[in-house]
């Protein structure tokens, strides 16, 4: 086998076509059918795998094995002359006497173990750091697949809200993104938002012997130097809404997908509807009997008419980039309140003051009655309106003489900002000890 051929096969070993993708924020499920008892893994494909996520589905359970594809070839060499380099030393001949941990015999009849990467072969070794799957007991004939999970190929929604004057619309975009330099290719795909709780056991890796540990960190960590670049996605199909499993929501990729070496895709998700949006400021504070100044925070609300898998969403008002932000899973129909991060052009100061005091016999406070001012001013070009949520515990609260309530009470109070302006808003607590 000359290089050109070898190369070619590694470069032909490394694309994964499977009959299903299911594609998930963490990892990729792969589901291949068995054309054999013997699969190979190369080394760039077998680093993302998450080695005790195999399972053959439609059949009995079956045994397997997982090993280093080299050992084989190694098992090959016994018996046969190579030649050993450690470091700072000349080469010495010798005989692979056993492969299994690369035990050499020596010309003066010594024994010694040596490295896999100081090894000299007379013949073409394979590629380092594959592993092999043997199956015992199934074959194509009875439709069995297999499947595993790899870490090499995620998605992750990203979201547009896109803000004018009292306009709001929001994009829903879903980036796949394959981080392996290996090529990922199904006619079935399916996407699926959510998280999925793997509890995962320690698991011994198979690892050539002697490889070097370079090699050996990357499949532990996953760690890559491949170049990720941005497909055109320019009249894809727009992804269809399949509905919710237990929690999570599918979506299916109509026509499948085929995802390149270092690929990132960009493809239409969802198109959701905004209702009830509203700009406003707020603060949030617990409450402690004293003063205390700050500004307010940038805030959106509104509703979404599809549930929506979280997700980062850019948010622009005019075309203008305004925040960056988490936005957390949503229900159809349920309220979401973006915090954008603070705004120095609209400050508070908070003064709290006693306004009374009960004690009992033995001359124990009892309860505290406070009054609470929030003083706001603005510079800001136009008028806002700020939301105060105030959380205050107690054995029993009364806000404004309002009927009691027990341990942690949060209540919200509004109040209107003017244009480079001032406003306050004032409210009193009583607090039981």
């Amino acid at each position: 086998m000359n290089r050109i051929t070898a190369l070619l096969l590694a470069l032909l070993s490394s694309t994964a076509f499977a009959t299903d993708l299911r594609i998930y924020p963490q990892f990729t499920e792969v589901q291949v059918p068995i054309p054999a008892r013997e699969l190979t893994f190369p080394f760039a494909q077998w680093r993302w795998i998450q080695p005790a996520s195999f399972a053959v589905i439609g059949a009995a359970p079956v045994a397997f094995v997982l090993q280093p594809a080299e050992l084989d070839w190694l098992r090959t060499q016994e018996g046969e002359r190579v030649t050993w380099t450690s470091p700072g030393q000349a080469p010495v001949p010798a005989i692979l006497e056993r492969a299994e941990d690369l035990l050499l015999k020596l010309a003066s009849g010594e024994y010694v173990h040596a490295q896999r990467s100081e090894l000299a072969f007379r013949t073409l070794p394979p590629l380092q750091g594959s592993v092999t799957l043997r199956l015992n007991g199934t074959s194509a004939a009875n439709n069995a697949s297999l499947v595993y999970r790899t870490q090499a190929l995620v998605w992750r929604p990203r979201y547009e809200l896109n803000l004018n004057g009292a306009a709001a619309s929001l994009a829903a975009l879903a980036q796949i993104s394959n981080f392996s330099d290996q090529v990922f290719g199904a006619q079935k795909v399916d996407l699926f938002g959510g998280s999925v709780l793997q509890q995962n056991q320690a698991y011994p890796l198979p690892v050539t012997p002697g490889v070097a540990n370079e090699q050996q960190m990357a499949a532990r960590t996953g760690t890559t130097t491949a170049a990720v670049s941005v497909s055109d996605t320019a009249g894809a199909g727009q992804i269809n809404v399949v509905g919710e499993v237990r929690g999570l929501q599918r979506y299916a990729l109509p026509g499948g997908l085929t995802i390149g070496r270092g690929e990132s895709r960009t493809l239409p998700f969802l198109k959701p509807q905004v209702g009830g949006f509203t700009r406003y400021a707020g603060v949030q504070s617990y409450f402690e009997p004293q003063n205390r100044s700050g500004q307010t925070s940038r805030r959106y609300k509104f509703t979404s008419s599809l549930s929506l898998p979280t997700g980062l969403v850019d948010v622009r008002e005019n075309g203008l980039l305004v925040g960056s932000v988490q936005l957390p899973a949503v229900q159809a129909g349920t309220l979401v309140d973006l915090d954008l991060g603070v705004d120095p052009e609209l400050r508070y100061a908070k003064t709290v003051k006693r306004t009374g005091q009960q004690k009992d016999v033995q001359g124990r406070v009892t309860s505290n009655t406070y009054q609470v001012t929030y003083a706001f001013m603005s510079t800001k070009a136009s008028a806002t309106r700020v939301s105060v949520r105030e959380q205050v515990y107690g054995r029993s609260v009364w806000v404004n003489g309002q009927a009691p309530q027990n341990g942690q009470v949060s209540f919200s109070r509004q109040v209107d900002v003017p244009a480079r302006g001032k406003a306050s808003l004032t409210f009193t607590l009583k607090i039981m000890n």
